[in-house]
């Protein structure tokens, strides 16, 4: 295993800088699924969590091959900044007591403008490593990014669920504002240049990038399968974390958005569990098999999971028990879904060429998280008419459907 990552300056402002804006980003976000279902009907909700994503997904291809051809550390400072800039003004435009049908087209305006800008800094930030740090130490870097994720989920939700019970949800935008200014300073002083010379730029070779991004990917049969397998994953589960969680507390169980926060807490432990782990051993040469491993673990402990959720929705079971039974099987799918997508990260940065990653991170984006959105949109619709378990039953078998095709893919098991 290589030298601490940490020990290198400009990871480490790298790092300080997400861990600020991925903090401020996760209290926003937990706050605000809350806030939406109890202004919105699902339907509504539905739309409105889908639209930044949808944003995003369609302009994440263009975004990958634009900072392929740009300084990456300009593009993520220069992008927080701008997050930042409008989502205080966003925050301080409801303070100042606007109508509701106002408040939901600056929610979804500002809601766009993460969308595009997310677009840019993701494909910008995740190739940013390998410029940065040497080969044997990718996986530290990969163990180190998921453990800080996790962290940022358990903060975000319990803060995002303190603050949404004692203070108004502007406050909660300012403070993610914040957030992205603060994270904007730190990266400025990246010393690191990842465009040595100057290049053009038209639309037209934005799309020839593009193209040669997707040809690129498709000639790696082995990580192309396993994006296609996180596609379909990610279809049938965000649903129920973006939809189904905030509505079964808010509306089905009429529970304070602490229980909810408290809950969320413990699928990232399970992920800082496994990174732990994986960060402290040597790379392995071939990752399929414990992401194999992981795939089944989260079916099995997923399952048990909706197993409890069914019973607190019938009301045969106390709301202690559930809790107690959600809790645990949410940890155990924590420490399996790190077990999958720390290999797949090393993986993606030891194959893919520096030049190419930021627009084969894009591609790889758009085909594992680009029906997301949809499926987010349609889960609204689905609770509407259908009921909130119904998300979760399809979740439930999605897991295991995804876990066999990939055991059963000769090009996965090669890596």
């Amino acid at each position: 295993m290589g030298e601490n990552v940490l020990k290198n300056k400009n990871y480490l402002l790298l790092f300080l800088g997400s861990v600020v804006s991925n903090l401020g980003s996760h209290v926003y976000n937990f706050a605000i699924s809350y806030y939406i279902y109890e202004i919105a009907t699902p339907t509504m909700a539905g739309i409105y969590l889908a639209t930044s994503g949808l944003v995003y997904f369609v302009l994440a291809p263009f975004g990958g091959a634009i900072v392929d051809r740009l300084d990456k550390v300009k593009v993520v400072w220069m992008t927080d900044y701008i997050r930042g800039i409008s989502v205080v003004i966003a925050g301080f435009a409801i303070l100042s007591g606007i109508s509701l049908t106002i408040t939901l087209i600056i929610l979804f305006s500002t809601s766009i403008i993460l969308g595009i800008n997310g677009a840019l800094f993701n494909p910008a930030a995740g190739s940013l490593p390998p410029h940065i740090l040497q080969e044997n130490q990718l996986q530290q870097s990969s163990s180190l990014s998921q453990g800080m994720f996790a962290l940022y989920m358990i903060l975000g939700s319990i803060i995002g669920g303190a603050i949404y019970s004692f203070l108004d949800i502007e406050w909660i935008f300012i403070i993610n504002g914040v957030s992205f200014i603060l994270s904007g300073f730190s990266e400025m002083f990246i010393q690191l240049k990842t465009q040595l010379e100057k290049v053009s730029m038209s639309f037209k070779t934005i799309v020839v990038d593009i193209k040669d991004g997707f040809f690129y990917l498709l000639k790696l049969k082995p990580i192309l399968m396993l994006v296609v397998v996180a596609s379909l994953l990610n279809f049938f589960t965000a649903p129920v974390v973006v939809n189904g969680l905030p509505y079964l507390f808010a509306i089905e169980l009429e529970k304070e958005p602490i229980y909810l926060s408290i809950l969320n807490s413990f699928y990232p432990i399970g992920i800082i569990i496994t990174s732990i782990v994986l960060g402290s051993v040597a790379q392995r040469k071939r990752v399929s098999p414990i992401i194999i491993k992981g795939l089944y673990g989260m079916a099995i402990s997923f399952s048990v999971f909706v197993i409890g959720t069914h019973f607190i929705v019938g009301g045969q079971i106390p709301f202690w028990v559930f809790i107690v039974i959600s809790a645990v099987s949410i940890l155990i799918m924590g420490v399996f879904n790190g077990m999958v997508n720390i290999p797949f990260n090393v993986a993606v940065m030891k194959t893919v060429n520096k030049e190419m990653l930021g627009r084969v991170s894009s591609v790889i984006g758009t085909i594992s998280n680009g029906l997301t959105p949809i499926a987010i949109g349609l889960a609204g619709v689905v609770i509407d008419n259908f009921g909130i378990m119904v998300i979760f039953y399809i979740a439930a078998v999605s897991i295991f459907v995804t876990g066999l095709l990939a055991s059963s893919n000769k090009h996965i098991r090669q890596l």
